[in-house]
């Protein structure tokens, strides 16, 4: 499935490290993609979560499963209300493929 930038939801594919983002490419720069900082790779920031986690929200569980090497992460908006963490708008369509081959944009 070709999802191309005339589409209006997708980045083109970066010649430099085959990933879809805006703006200067952070393998080119030398940066990590999680942070943006210098001096090491993603796999190896501070700031990287857990592959996967559970807490909980309102006293019932919350289970969670984070994918390092995606570019984006996306909760329904059900659950804003349940997280510390405030959402950040796009500003721009994403397009979502779900596991029954539907997309959905957002």
């Amino acid at each position: 499935q070709s999802r191309g930038s005339s589409e209006g939801y997708s980045y083109p594919v970066c010649t430099t490290c085959g990933r879809r983002h805006p703006g200067e490419c952070r393998r080119a720069a030398g940066t990590c993609f999680k942070c943006g900082q210098a001096g090491h790779l993603q796999n190896d920031c501070k700031k990287n979560t857990t592959a996967g986690t559970s807490g909980q929200a309102d006293k019932k569980p919350v289970f969670v499963l984070f994918d390092t090497g995606a570019t984006h992460s996306v909760i329904s908006s059900a659950f804003t209300s349940r997280v510390t963490t405030t959402p950040t708008l796009l500003d721009h369509v994403l397009c979502i493929s779900t596991p029954m081959q539907d997309s959905v944009r957002i």
